[in-house]
């Protein structure tokens, strides 16, 4: 986890929050066995900075956002600052979790600093437990025995840099071999395995203020702060799915992993969709018109609604050598009324990028604060992803020669892309027909791979939600620049079915 970007880290919390029209006819969510969570949080380290209260403060928003599950939990534990030896967590979870069944859910929360390194084995990667006196490494073989004692779905939420690695995901090598997959686990990580993850404090002075980003933004998606923003359908249930692309969506500075890709029957929380919390949440219904530009464009327009007079400030935060640049933030109050407020009702604003040129590309963060009895309070972000007007785009497609989704393996692809683009990657069968569109245009980010790229999973279902049939196939990507099309195709990769290779543990780009 990523230090204190002072004075202006506490600027960077994006919680696009939209209260929907129209509510759907409720849907309660299959009711599992017992929900647990234990929540663990480190703050104070020997080998890292110390990162308090983030961590602490982490435990309190996650543990209040889990209590108002209408499933109800039997248990929610928090641990700070406590667990700063492998076999003080095992015991922690393995009383947390006593007597689970096959029924139950486990939730693990853990905030903390991650430790890999690109080139390393995923067996390497670590989370660091400690109390400020002892530290250990937390490494994946390890968590893994842990977990697989406990009966029944582990839900395992990260929240550390390079958290993505413990599942092998976000990596510029990809990964060795696979960790927390099939059909028991459910993960959530706050960045890739070669990202930073990221969080803020209020100020130095505030003892109390500080949270991670990926904390904040989760919490709001579960309806802290009376918006559930995460459920896409608003039908009362926030899948897993649904979870992660809130995150990929709403928090910028690093990119958040999942496993499985695209689970939207994993419910992670369930609301009454026809009760509506008493908590107001100042500004909703930001929607940004485009967020992939191109080099020369440097205008970036959006609108929102203004549910009381509030002060409000704009922030654009640029990426630059490899690092998000909080520090020399630009920022904007906005000017409506004399004293920086806004009153009540739709808006539409628009803000300039400084590009450096008509020829100048890069990444941009945009993020809308207010402030709140003095505090500043997070209301929303957006990537900005500005592409070049000319040039070349080298791109490429890299996969694993073969994958067997019945053990619960997913396909890495890595697409390397010198520059930032809007990419469309396809899954093509032998004869080139479309399988599964894993995404059309969308705008790149910087995943902070070595060659420069993005990182995508497929787990073997088509367009349509069923499963591929065994066979060969390949990745095709496109983007485009100043109007002409750029194609790259991936080698064969093999489709391969578990009945008949039991054993096949797969292989990575």
């Amino acid at each position: 986890m990523r230090g204190w970007n002072k004075p202006l880290v506490w600027m960077l919390i994006a919680a696009l929050l939209s209260a929907p029209l129209f509510v759907q006819a409720e849907s309660i969510a299959p009711p599992p066995g017992r929900l647990r969570a234990l929540l663990i949080g480190c703050d104070h380290f020997l080998t890292k900075e110390d990162t308090w209260p983030a961590a602490n403060n982490n435990l309190h928003i996650l543990s209040d956002a889990l209590a108002a599950d209408r499933r109800g939990y039997a248990l929610i534990r928090s641990l700070s600052g406590v667990i700063a030896t492998k076999e003080a967590f095992e015991t922690a979870v393995l009383s947390a979790f006593q007597n689970a069944d096959e029924r139950d859910v486990s939730v693990l929360y853990i905030s903390t600093h991650g430790v890999f390194e690109d080139g390393l084995s995923i067996d390497d990667a670590a989370l660091l437990l400690s109390d400020g006196i002892t530290e250990e490494r937390l490494d994946t073989p390890f968590l893994q025995r842990v977990l697989d004692q406990i009966p029944g779905t582990k839900l395992l939420i990260l929240d550390a840099c390079n958290s993505g690695a413990m599942i092998g995901k976000g990596l510029s090598g990809g990964a060795d071999r696979s960790y927390f997959t099939g059909k028991d686990y459910k993960v959530l990580c706050s960045a890739g395995g070669s990202e930073a993850s990221w969080y803020f404090q209020h100020g130095a002075e505030e003892a109390v203020g500080g949270a991670s980003y990926f904390a904040a933004v989760l919490s709001c998606g579960l309806g802290l702060k009376g918006d559930y923003g995460a459920d896409r359908n608003a039908d009362g249930n926030i899948t897993l799915s649904e979870a992660s692309d809130y995150l990929r969506q709403n928090y910028a500075a690093s990119t958040p992993q999942c496993y499985p890709e695209n689970d939207g029957d994993f419910v992670l929380f369930s609301y009454d969709p026809l009760l509506f919390s008493a908590v107001e949440q100042a500004i909703t219904d930001i929607t940004f018109e485009e967020t992939l530009l191109t080099a020369g464009e440097s205008q970036v327009t959006f609108s929102f609604t203004v549910q009381r007079q509030v002060e409000l400030y704009y922030q654009i935060v640029y990426h630059q050598d490899g690092q998000w640049q909080f520090d020399s933030a630009q920022h904007f109050l906005d000017g409506e009324q004399a004293d920086g407020t806004v009153l009540p009702g739709r808006k539409m604003r628009t803000l300039s990028l400084n590009t450096g040129g008509e020829d100048a590309y890069g990444y941009a963060i945009v993020q809308l604060i207010t402030m709140e009895q003095g505090r500043p309070e997070f209301q929303g972000a957006r990537l900005i992803c500005v592409r070049p007007n000319s040039g070349e785009i080298h791109l490429n497609a890299l996969t694993g020669s073969s994958f067997v989704p019945a053990l619960g393996q997913e396909l890495a692809i890595l697409v390397q892309h010198d520059k930032p683009c809007g990419l469309t990657v396809n899954i093509l069968d032998e004869n080139g027909k479309l399988v599964r569109r894993l995404c059309y245009d969308a705008p790149t980010r910087p995943q902070q791979l070595i060659p420069a790229g993005s990182a995508f999973y497929w787990d073997g279902k088509t367009n349509t939600g069923e499963w591929a049939a065994e066979g060969t196939y390949s990745v095709q990507v496109k983007t485009r620049l100043n109007g002409q099309s750029i194609v790259a195709q991936s080698a064969p990769f093999f489709l391969l079915s578990n009945r008949e290779y039991p054993d096949h543990q797969g292989e990575n780009p």
